[in-house]
């Protein structure tokens, strides 16, 4: 076993001892025996090699960031079923190179409230946008800036 799945494996080890808040030999055996298999199954499971050019230290903290995103969004799809809103099939290009980070761009797209994703092709998605009756006065760089807002420039920031 290598050092780092090593380190992998005693990190994953720590959370579940946590999250059982049960500091006994039989759940720290079991962390380490469940860590060690999860470890196997998504080295086996997740091509790992097809993720290249990716800074993961800076994607260590894009799931905080991703939460408030989607509680930010949820306020502003609840305000916008008050004052009225539309559906529209818009079509945005993201500036995004590396396609891991495009699939997880789209993929926090959706997951925020008021946008259903479509189609992925290349650099551009397709997608079902909820949006306020005044926004009809945006221009398309302006809607697209809304759309994938601070989502996109976190992730280019991860972008070798």
């Amino acid at each position: 076993m290598k050092f780092g799945n090593l380190l992998i494996v005693l990190a994953l080890t720590c959370v579940w001892v946590l999250l059982r808040e049960d500091f006994t030999v039989a759940t720290i055996i079991s962390g380490l025996v469940f860590s060690a298999a999860t470890l196997v199954f998504c080295n086996k499971a997740l091509p790992m090699d097809k993720v290249k050019d990716v800074r993961f230290i800076k994607l260590a903290f894009y799931p905080f960031f991703l939460i408030y995103q989607v509680y930010a969004a949820g306020f502003h799809v609840i305000k916008l079923i008050f004052t009225g809103a539309k559906t529209e099939i818009v079509t945005v290009k993201t500036d995004i190179t590396n396609e891991s980070l495009r699939i997880l761009l789209v993929d926090s797209v959706t997951l925020t409230p008021g946008s259903v994703l479509i189609r992925l092709e290349g650099d551009k998605f397709t997608l079902l946008w909820l949006k306020g009756k005044n926004d009809n006065e945006l221009t398309p760089n302006e809607r697209d800036e809304v759309i994938k807002g601070k989502l996109e420039k976190w992730l280019i920031k991860a972008q070798k």
